[in-house]
């Protein structure tokens, strides 16, 4: 597994897309902290689970949020700074 932060896989993207297409599995950090994991779309144990719960259920867990907009996002962000 390669560790990358953002800044060097912008960099050289295809560089790390083409070792993920070779099997490897590349984990990208922001300041550290891990945000994404690039992985092969043929690895055997990707799967896509059916979901047991409802959404309305699942909105219930703490730190689970709904998603908005990409515009109220924006707009929210705007208002902070």
């Amino acid at each position: 597994m390669i560790t990358v932060n953002v800044a060097t896989l912008k960099e050289k993207l295809s560089h790390y897309l083409g070792l993920v297409k070779s099997g490897e599995e590349v984990i990208v950090t922001s300041h550290r902290h891990p945000v994404a994991r690039l992985s092969p779309t043929s690895t055997p144990n990707a799967q896509i689970v059916e979901p047991t719960r409802p959404v309305k259920d699942v909105l219930k867990i703490k730190g689970v949020h709904r998603r908005r907009s990409s515009s109220a996002v924006v707009i929210a962000d705007r208002r902070r700074r």
